[in-house]
């Protein structure tokens, strides 16, 4: 009903109120006190009957009013909630994508990057001004129709699809109840009878008999204080409008901590696949030492891998982070080259893939892992990706990865 107070600053709309209310209060003082008590308080009794009337209708004026604001509040911050969880399902959904195979984890993860972008910066200002957007469920649902056009082959294949349909359906469900959320606020027939009964306790307290300096001061305490709570509710009754609203703080989270670094994950990754791929096809060739480690020598065409950063260097050029070249050594995997750096500042070459890590039983399995990662005692947002030799045998990792933002951890 208040719409017009979010387009205008708080503090100016609650100092607006808190005016009109003690302005019209005084005003009804003076002309009723001119007009209204010569006639109504002839008898000294009706001061008393008024004070009764006032104590009455302030009982049950203050319980709807009370009412109102914890409504109000908790509806305000059960939207803020639902947010939240919005946010926690759309993380979740994002994370089970990269149980995909490439290229279509990489179109998924693009095409939900970019709704979820569109929502933070396009979609929410729309809400704030009590417009329900549409172009983000366009988006949502080009994500979900390419989504459905994956045919899994294997039984894994099968399990990822099945959890990332139900998380799909998760996170929809979320959205739905926030965009029915936009409209909804206090049902104006509930904002005339709160109109009116301020109304009649301005009229009711200027209706007392007392001396003038008294009532003034009195009167404009009392409807101060009236006009502010008023405003409170009325700040508060749409969750996603005005300065006292709810903000896309947790999706913006989720993108910026989790969905950019993965990107740059990703863009990592195709840099250092593609400078690799350019100097021929991936095969091991007699041994070398590494960091007094003695493991198979890795090599991309006739250009050995171990000992040489040229690769790893030019990636962090290009696309930043960190970038690392694995040899499968027995059941191991081994850094072989690395622009990666130990406490003490030197290259960590020879450090073991974490052996308990979540990444290693992928790689033997001969699949792709992007997530969450423990590197050099670091949290980190890294992909690998096997190496694979002629004969399709896992000979190595390509890894890429960020530091993992705080925010985050």
């Amino acid at each position: 009903m208040f719409y017009w107070i979010y387009d205008h600053p708080t503090s100016k709309i609650g100092a607006l109120f808190a005016l009109v209310f003690v302005l019209v209060t005084w005003a009804a003082t003076l002309v009723l006190r001119h007009f209204l008590h010569p006639w109504f308080h002839r008898d000294r009794r009706a001061n008393e009957m008024v004070g009764f009337v006032l104590s009455s209708f302030s009982v049950f004026y203050g319980i709807l009013l009370g009412l109102i604001a914890v409504a109000a509040y908790q509806n305000f911050g059960a939207v803020g909630d639902l947010i939240t969880r919005e946010a926690s399902s759309l993380a979740a959904l994002y994370r089970d994508l990269n149980g995909y195979p490439q290229p279509l984890r990489g179109r998924l993860q693009g095409e939900l990057r970019e709704y979820t972008r569109y929502e933070i910066e396009r979609d929410w200002p729309e809400q704030q001004r009590g417009i329900v957007p549409a172009e983000g469920t366009h988006r949502l649902r080009q994500f979900t129709d390419d989504l459905l056009g994956f045919e899994p082959q294997l039984m894994r294949d099968e399990i990822v699809h099945a959890e990332t349909l139900r998380q799909v359906n998760n996170y929809m469900d979320q959205r739905r109840s926030r965009l029915n959320s936009v409209t909804v606020g206090i049902p104006p027939v509930l904002w005339w009878v709160v109109g009116i009964g301020a109304l009649l306790g301005v009229l009711l307290t200027a209706m007392l008999d007392m001396e003038i300096h008294v009532h003034l001061i009195l009167g404009g305490a009392l409807s101060l204080f009236l006009g502010l709570v008023i405003f409170l509710i009325a700040a508060m009754d749409n969750p996603f409008r005005g300065e006292v609203s709810v903000t896309p703080d947790p999706i913006r989270q989720v993108y910026e901590t989790l969905m950019v670094p993965s990107d740059s994950v990703d863009r990592g990754m195709a840099v250092l696949i593609a400078l690799t791929v350019k100097l021929g096809p991936p095969h091991l060739e007699g041994r070398d030492r590494v960091a007094g480690k003695d493991v198979p020598a890795l090599y991309f065409g006739s250009t050995e891998m171990n000992n040489s950063f040229d690769i790893v260097d030019e990636v962090a050029r290009e696309a930043g982070g960190v970038a690392s070249l694995f040899v499968k050594a027995g059941n191991e995997f081994v850094r072989v080259s690395t622009n990666a750096k130990t406490a003490n500042g030197s290259r960590a070459l020879g450090v073991l893939l974490d052996p308990k890590g979540p990444a290693i039983e992928r790689i033997r399995r001969g699949e792709a892992y992007y997530g969450e990662s423990l590197v050099l005692d670091n949290a980190y947002i890294a992909g690998y990706e096997p190496i694979r030799d002629a004969s399709t045998n896992v000979i190595g990792i390509y890894a890429t990865g960020y530091v993992k933002p705080l925010a985050a951890r």
